[in-house]
């Protein structure tokens, strides 16, 4: 995220090939609301199931003010009437601002509730069309068991992923989807 790490630039081309992904994932879409665009994330366990709605983006239970949030990616903190998201949510929120997103976004922020209870979540976005952005954290298994859910990745659809970001990097830029796979040689997965 652009300010938190102060002035230091940090990750850039993690970033660049992460916005990169997400502005494919919102190529075309409406921005009227009439296709769903969903940041699922690891959130605080509730009983009655996942965390849903709209929400706004803040890091400061991370330790990172709002004024410090790059203005780009900012769009994401302004709406007061909301409630705040978690963390890894508001790190979805603010990249898919800083991708260029405009249109609404939806909060899915599951955790102990159960991978039944995920499943069924990411089903339920599937049968909307939603386009979902999940911010995965490999100690929990919520997240992926929403993606179980949308059927990603599954019989129909197939993962995609791109080369490391850079020489030595442990992340990659993923996405899923059923559409035809990416051109040769290219530099991020869709």
């Amino acid at each position: 995220m652009p300010g938190a790490a102060g002035a230091a630039t940090v990750l850039e081309e993690e970033r660049e090939a992460a916005l990169a992904a997400l502005g494919r994932l919102v190529d075309g879409v409406p921005g009227d609301g009439s296709v769903p665009v969903v940041v699922v994330a690891p959130g605080t366990p509730l009983p009655a199931g996942p965390v849903r709605g709209p929400a706004r983006a803040s890091l400061a239970a991370a330790g990172v003010a709002d004024a410090w949030v790059d203005p780009t990616w900012a769009a994401a903190t302004r709406h007061d009437d909301r409630p705040v998201a978690g963390v890894a949510a508001s790190v979805g929120l603010l990249a898919l601002a800083g991708a260029g997103w405009a249109g609404p976004v939806e909060v899915l922020e599951v955790g102990g509730q159960g991978a039944a209870a995920a499943r069924m979540a990411g089903a339920a976005l599937a049968r909307r069309g939603a386009r979902v952005v999940v911010m995965d954290d490999p100690r929990l298994a919520a997240p992926a068991a929403v993606l179980d859910g949308l059927g990603l990745p599954g019989d129909d659809a197939e993962a995609r992923a791109a080369s490391p970001v850079r020489a030595g990097a442990t992340s990659a830029v993923r996405w899923y989807d059923d559409g035809p796979a990416p051109s040769a040689g290219s530099g991020v997965s869709r």
